[in-house]
């Protein structure tokens, strides 16, 4: 059986190695005779067989943890393979265990940090692969982990931002939702049926509503799995680029989401672009890697067309202002930074400064949503009730003639 060995040797030092043993017991017994000390051992083959590493999916969170302990090891001198296999000791998850064990066997054998991490592109995308290699091939890499650790930490705090305010209107349009799927498949239908045996004529907008609540009832099984699953291929189809795309066009161009769309957008160019720079990146590299991390498609194009004149000689403050990129305000301070050569800091600020914006134009936003989805909630479910109420009065006014 082979196990991964920490070894005490007799100067003092501590190898990393992988040895064959019957068991860890005699593993223990044949180091101690040559005068060495087992530290750490962990096999390397299971009953079934190696678990076998699988490209699985890092959740923000557990990147930013995982980042955080690469740079506070990197930073204090202690070898990555030791911080590999601590961080594996302590996960839950075993695809992931396992993942980070092959990353210390990896790095072990002599890959680089960015090749290995690149064996698993679910795990660590393009973005985070390529600024690690920057960092490893500039010296610096402690230093951009701690930057990729800031850029994380900033995107989960500004995706809890964006989910925040979308709770409300989406549990609003749901209990909306339900009330009307309620009213129409239970309460009207036995309305209807006390009206059937009066007999009485009712206005076009009762029988409406009446035959529209009997088709509900006989269906509202196949009406509710088919709610579930339009929500459920809403999501799928987000997954794809051209209908996220054109949905994040749609959100675009609503009055109300329109400012924290493009607010938000500048915020992830500002941020990103700033990331890169400071990590060693080329201009058009960082501005093509900044593009990709923008939500909003228009800014996204305009990002890439100022790429263009770049590439074709122009400078960046000149680029990006043709293009209308950023507001006036932000690009006086673009191109002073430009002059001063220091856009790293500059784009830093300016990531700063909106992601204040960011949480102003949502704390707007929300003002103006609540109570537009309340109103019309009440229109809808309103609106219902009103014409139960006419039929009602329709059929009582029948029977007093």
């Amino acid at each position: 059986m082979r196990f991964r060995s920490t070894i005490l040797e007799p100067d003092g030092s501590t190898v990393t190695a992988e040895l064959e043993a019957a068991d860890e017991q005699a593993l223990h017994g044949a180091l101690a005779a040559e005068g060495r000390a087992l530290l750490r051992v962990k096999p390397l083959e299971v009953v079934g067989g190696p678990t076998k590493p699988v490209d699985v999916r890092l959740a923000p969170k557990r990147l930013l943890l995982l980042t955080q302990a690469l740079h506070e090891a990197l930073d204090a001198g202690v070898p990555l393979l030791g911080t590999f296999e601590a961080v594996a000791e302590q996960e839950e998850d075993d695809r992931v265990a396992a993942m980070l064990e092959d990353l210390g066997s990896r790095v072990a054998a002599g890959q680089t940090l960015a090749d290995s991490l690149a064996a698993y592109p679910r795990a660590f995308n393009g973005v985070y692969c390529a600024l690690v290699r920057v960092g490893e091939q500039s010296g610096s890499l402690p230093e951009v982990l701690e930057s990729v650790a800031g850029f994380i930490e900033w995107r989960i705090e500004i995706a809890g931002t964006v989910k925040q305010a979308m709770i409300y209107p989406a549990v609003v349009a749901v209990a909306g939702y339900s009330m009307v799927l309620f009213l129409l498949s239970f309460v009207i239908p036995r309305l209807g049926e006390v009206l059937s045996k009066i007999g009485n004529e009712l206005p076009a907008a009762s029988r409406v509503l009446i035959d529209a609540s009997g088709f509900v009832a006989h269906n509202i099984l196949w009406i509710a799995l088919g709610s579930i699953g339009s929500v459920v291929g809403f999501l799928l189809l987000m997954r794809t680029a051209p209908f996220q795309r054109a949905v994040m066009n749609l959100l675009g161009s609503l009055p109300v989401v329109r400012n924290v769309m493009r607010t938000l957008a500048i915020a992830q160019f500002a941020r990103t672009f700033g990331v890169m720079l400071r990590a060693g990146l080329t201009m058009t590299s960082a501005l093509q890697m900044g593009a990709d991390s923008v939500s909003l498609p228009r800014l996204r194009d305009s990002i890439d067309r100022a790429g263009q004149r770049i590439l074709g000689g122009a400078r960046l403050g000149e680029a990006l202002d043709e293009e209308q990129v950023l507001p006036p305000v932000a690009m006086s301070m673009v191109k002073v930074g430009e002059e001063a050569g220091r856009l790293p800091i500059t784009f830093e600020r300016l990531g700063r400064l909106y992601d204040r914006e960011v949480k102003t134009a949502v704390k707007k936003a929300l003002a103006l949503m609540e109570p537009a989805v309340t109103v019309l909630l009440g229109l809808v479910v309103g609106g219902v009730a009103v014409l139960v109420v006419m039929t009602i009065y329709s059929a009582m006014k029948g029977i007093g003639k």
